[in-house]
C-alpha cells in the first residue's frame, strides 16, 4: 500500500487555491449534464446546458437542483414561467458542437436558436402546452419536466441569498425513450450512452469525455443485510413504505427470493389499504399463512 504523501507516484499533494467556480478552476469534476428547455419572454423555447444539475431529493419526494449564474437566460425563464425541462441526450461528437455553442453566455435564445441541432416537440404529457410550458428534445433518451418550487427556494436563505441561482426544481415527470424504458433496472445488456463533461478550463476550452460502454457486475453476495432489503422494498411501490425495523425483520431471506418476497408483501399491503409495512404487519401476516388450513398430504 502506498503512503499518504502520494511521493511514490505522482508526486506529493499540494494546495490548489480557491477561486471562483472552483469545480472547473481549483479541481477536476467529470460529471454528466442536462440541456434545460425553458420559455423566454416571447415564448421561444431556448435550450440551456447545465453540467451543476443533480438529483437533490430521492426518498419520498422527486426533486432535483441546478446551480448557476444568476444573469443566465435560462434562470430568468424559470423564474418568470415556473417551468422548464431537463432533457439528457446520448453522447453524439456534432451534438457535442452544438451544445458547445449553447454554453458561450450572452446570447438572446433568437440567436441560440438559429444555430440548434435538435428537434424540439411539444410535450407528450397532458396540459403541458402551451404559454409558459417549454419544448423537450426529441432526440433526449429521457426528459424530466419540472416545476419551481420558488416557496422552498424563499423560505431557506442559503438557497435564497447564494451569490449563485439555486433552482430547486420538484420533478412533476419522467418521460423515457420506449427502448430504454424496459431497461432502468438494469436488464439487458445496454444503458444510454450518457456524455460527460470535465468542464471550462484555462479559460479558452471546455472538455468532453468520449463514452466507454457501461458494464455491469453483480453485487457481492453477503447475505440480504437490512439495508439491502430496506432499499429493495421501498422502491418497489411509492404508495407502501417499509420501516427499517421491518426490514430488519426480513434480512433472513436468500438473496435470490428477496424481491418476490418483498413485492408479495407490498401486494397484501395494498390489498389491505396498508401504507406502511412494520413488524407488527409481516407478524400479522405470517399469523394468517400459519392459520391457513393445509391441503392433503401426498399421496
Amino acid at each position: 500500500m502506498s503512503d499518504s504523501s502520494g511521493a511514490d507516484g505522482d508526486g506529493a499533494f499540494v494546495a490548489s487555491p480557491p477561486r471562483d467556480n472552483w469545480y472547473q478552476s481549483s479541481s477536476f469534476y467529470g460529471s454528466s449534464f442536462a440541456l434545460i428547455t425553458s420559455v423566454d419572454e416571447a415564448g421561444l423555447t431556448s435550450i440551456g446546458p447545465y453540467q451543476l444539475s443533480f438529483p437533490f431529493e430521492v426518498i419520498k419526494r422527486r426533486s432535483w437542483m441546478v446551480i448557476s449564474r444568476p444573469s443566465s437566460n435560462t434562470v430568468a425563464n424559470v423564474r418568470r414561467t415556473g417551468k422548464c425541462a431537463l432533457n439528457f441526450i446520448e453522447y453524439d461528437r456534432q451534438a457535442i458542437e452544438t451544445i458547445l455553442k449553447f454554453g458561450y453566455p450572452g446570447q438572446p435564445p433568437a440567436e441560440k436558436m438559429a444555430y440548434n441541432t435538435f428537434r424540439l416537440v411539444d410535450s407528450p404529457t397532458p396540459g403541458r402546452t402551451g404559454p409558459g410550458f417549454p419544448q423537450v428534445l426529441a432526440d433526449a433518451y429521457q426528459v424530466f419536466e419540472c416545476t419551481l418550487d420558488a416557496e422552498r427556494i424563499a423560505a431557506n436563505p442559503i438557497l435564497r441569498d447564494s451569490a449563485s441561482a439555486h433552482l430547486l426544481l420538484n420533478i412533476d415527470n419522467i418521460l423515457v425513450k420506449e427502448r430504454w424504458k424496459a431497461r432502468i433496472d438494469g436488464s439487458g445488456d445496454a444503458m444510454p450512452r450518457v456524455p460527460m463533461t470535465y468542464g471550462f478550463r484555462g479559460g479558452s476550452t471546455f472538455w468532453f469525455g468520449e463514452v466507454q460502454p457501461a458494464y455491469k457486475l453483480p453485487i457481492p453476495d453477503l447475505g440480504a443485510k437490512h439495508e439491502v432489503v430496506h432499499y429493495e422494498a421501498n422502491r418497489l411501490d411509492d404508495t407502501v413504505r417499509f420501516t427499517l425495523d421491518a426490514s430488519k425483520s426480513l434480512t433472513g431471506i436468500p438473496r435470490a427470493f428477496l424481491r418476490n418476497v418483498l413485492e408479495g408483501i407490498v401486494r397484501q399491503a395494498k390489498k389491505r389499504g396498508v401504507a406502511e409495512v412494520t413488524p407488527e404487519f409481516l407478524a400479522a401476516l405470517n399469523a394468517e399463512r400459519d392459520a391457513r388450513p393445509k391441503g392433503p398430504p401426498a399421496a
